[in-house]
């Protein structure tokens, strides 16, 4: 059981490596060694926009509060957007802010959030 109230907000570009401006409270993560979940809440400011971005892993996010605008269409509380690994999504818009509940998984935390830019940099350089 997890009381998420007493959790902590945490700088989502240390976290996650999103833009400034983002908070995130881990809930769960990596409890096990083969789905290497991590289940957190993300709060994104009004304005924000989430850049265009690729994620290694599964991933699924649920709107609480606010408006999440992908694709041109509005999620609000209770809508729910999932994207496969490799993946390129977004840039995602929260003209009025947005919090909302995502799974996924990853090693590291910091692999949760991907540039394709910078994927595809090191694509081509055989780098990682």
């Amino acid at each position: 059981t997890v009381h998420t109230g007493e959790l902590e907000w945490e700088d989502g570009t240390k976290v996650i490596g999103l833009p400034s401006g983002v908070e995130v409270k881990i809930v769960t993560e990596g409890v096990d060694d083969v789905s290497e979940r991590v289940d957190k809440f993300v709060k994104f400011p009004p304005g924000y926009t989430e850049p265009l971005h690729i994620h290694d892993h599964l991933h699924s996010t649920l709107v609480i509060e606010g408006e999440m605008h992908v694709h041109g269409k509005i999620l609000k509380p209770g809508d729910f957007v999932f994207g496969g690994p490799g993946e390129q999504h977004g840039p995602f818009h929260y003209p009025v802010g947005c919090t909302v509940f995502s799974c996924g998984r990853a090693k590291k935390m910091n692999q949760i959030h991907r540039n394709p830019e910078a994927k595809r940099d090191s694509d081509l350089t055989g780098g990682h």
